[in-house]
């Protein structure tokens, strides 16, 4: 596989930011936290690998309008939604953008490395 991606964490929640953050930087991986789907797409992105979490409920621009938009822009990255709480068309909509996965808040460790993993075979594959 090419280079280890980068993992761009956008969530409006200081405390999941620093959590995931923490936890990711132990396990080796390079992360990009962004407080809004506006702060990611202020932000310069470099031409490695990427892969998204993205929380789905967030003020102003959603992590699903954030996911449309990039698509949009033919920025296609592997991502991994997540949230504490959805409305039925919210998780409807989140299951119809095809993600690595969707992860409910609070999950643990395993779930998110397990989903990362996977996220990283959709980039070797596009990449191949």
């Amino acid at each position: 596989m090419a280079a280890q991606p980068i993992i761009d964490v956008v969530d409006d929640n200081p405390d999941i930011r620093r959590m995931l953050s923490l936890v990711l930087n132990t396990h080796g991986f390079t992360v990009h936290a962004h407080e809004s789907a506006e702060a990611f797409l202020a932000e310069e992105r470099t031409a490695e690998p990427r892969l998204l979490i993205l929380d789905v409920r967030m003020p102003g621009m959603t992590g699903l309008e954030l996911h449309s938009r990039l698509l949009g822009q033919g920025e296609k990255y592997p991502v991994i939604f997540m949230s504490g709480e959805c409305q039925p068309h919210e998780t409807t909509a989140v299951q119809a953008s095809a993600p690595i996965a969707f992860l409910w808040k609070p999950f643990n460790t395993q779930q998110l490395l397990q989903a990362i993993q996977e996220g990283m075979k959709h980039l070797s594959t596009a990449s191949a």
